[in-house]
């Protein structure tokens, strides 16, 4: 019996990190979108205050590339040692599941 309410615990945990990969994407958008946002306004102040052509703008958005890619890998490595945890747990269940009804 109690091995039954660990693995519902398990799918629980399971479903939970796709609903946080859901969330995850959307929060993929906004680290994408805000800075490439806030480089667009950057540049063009700073090309009006310096009578430059596009380079500054140019220069913010290839930062604001390498920022958020910085912050997305960061995040994949995270989630992705959660959901390796959870698999190694589902493995180690579905051995004991296997183990208990040959024994």
């Amino acid at each position: 019996m109690e091995n039954n309410q660990d693995k519902k615990s398990i799918y629980q945990e399971r479903e939970r990190y796709r609903q946080k990969a859901f969330l995850m994407m959307l929060e993929m958008s906004v680290i994408i979108a805000l800075p490439a946002f806030v480089a667009f306004f950057l540049g063009r102040y700073l090309e009006k205050n310096n009578q430059t052509s596009s380079i500054f703008t140019l220069i913010l958005f290839f930062i604001s590339f390498i920022f958020s890619w910085v912050i997305i890998i960061r995040k994949y490595i995270s989630f992705n040692r959660k959901v390796k945890r959870t698999d190694k747990k589902i493995l180690k269940l579905k051995d004991d599941v296997n183990n208990s009804d040959r024994g």
